[in-house]
């Protein structure tokens, strides 16, 4: 392999990541937040669900909805890609949550539903200046939302900030964003996670060769689930694709040895600690793991929409609103 490639291999690792920490973090908290919030004083709105429609009853095609807000939790995973410690300088450069994962829990039907949104899905975010003033929004693709701000709890409001705007104002009632140096610790006390492999992945690693079925340690799970250049289609959809394989085999374990130790998630959180922010108590996620343990999990979910270029050749998402709308009703409301 030439050294430019292996350069630019290197590069893109650190600069492109789709953490897999982030499906870690999603294995353990995947089931643990079964109680929702008391919701009064809703109103009711006649129209399009198009406009923000935060604690409300609305019209569509004929039909009124009741938001479920009382029957709901809500957690927006990111992965950042940077490693924890770093010292930021300004507001511009706070990292990119290159992965993004809502959990919805719904305790009333029993399920929890991952939807997954697309790192470069256009959307609006908030606007820092150099010294930290704000500076109005943007449409851009979401995944910068978290580079404006200070890299931690800051970045992280904007990030459930845009999340929430795209999602028609739905409430986000936890965050947690995990950094890129974490992947190795946590995968590794897992023990590993078994993939087949499909792809190529020997531009990496000479062992992960097409058509066979590895465990995974050390850095193999970053390859797995990051790296997209010199990989198959070389495209954030199919390494979407790879990632949700990834999470649904790292969910299955961790519920496994969550039934067999009830402390287990808490030791998990030991784990991922210095890696992570969050708005979420160590406590909360012990409690509630063992009660939402046997929820059924859904497959994961992503909004439809299209890619395409922009005017500057960078990749760009844009979801069918439509589509949006109708998901949107189907996740958060219920007809009366």
């Amino acid at each position: 392999m030439s050294r430019r490639r292996k350069k630019d291999i290197k590069t893109h690792n650190r600069i492109r990541a789709m953490t897999v920490v982030l499906a870690l973090a999603t294995a353990i908290v995947a089931f643990i937040l079964g109680n929702a919030y008391e919701n009064s004083g809703r109103k009711t709105v006649n129209g399009d669900v198009g406009d923000r429609f935060d604690d409300v009853t609305v019209e569509y095609n004929g039909t009124t909805y009741r938001y479920r807000k009382d029957k709901i939790t809500t957690i927006l995973f990111m992965g950042v890609d940077q490693d924890a410690g770093i010292e930021n300088t300004g507001y511009r450069n706070g990292g990119q949550s290159d992965f993004l994962l809502l959990l919805l829990l719904d305790k009333e039907r029993e399920e929890i539903i991952p939807l997954q949104i697309d790192r470069d899905t256009i959307a609006e975010i908030t606007i820092l200046g150099v010294f930290g003033n704000y500076a109005g929004t943007r449409d851009t693709q979401i995944c910068l939302s978290h580079s404006f701000g200070d890299g931690g709890a800051q970045s992280c409001e904007f990030t459930r900030q845009a999340v929430s705007t795209l999602l028609y104002g739905m409430d986000i009632d936890f965050y947690v964003a995990l950094n890129l140096d974490g992947i190795t610790a946590l995968n590794d006390a897992l023990g590993g996670i078994t993939v087949p492999l499909e792809d190529d992945f020997t531009a990496y690693d000479p062992t992960m060769t097409p058509g066979t079925t590895l465990t995974l340690h050390d850095m193999q799970a970053e390859y797995y689930v990051r790296s997209r250049y010199y990989i198959g289609e070389q495209t954030n959809a199919s390494r979407m694709f790879r990632q949700r394989n990834y999470m649904n085999l790292m969910m299955a374990e961790v519920e496994e040895r969550e039934r067999e130790n009830q402390s287990y998630v808490g030791d998990l959180f030991d784990i991922m600690e210095p890696y992570l922010t969050t708005d979420m108590r160590r406590g909360r996620m012990i409690n509630e793991a063992w009660r939402a343990c046997n929820y059924m999990r859904r497959e994961t979910i992503s909004p439809k929409g299209e890619h395409s270029l922009d005017d500057y050749g960078f990749v760009e998402f844009n979801v069918d609103q439509t589509a949006l709308q109708e998901l949107v009703l189907e996740l958060f409301y219920e007809p009366i």
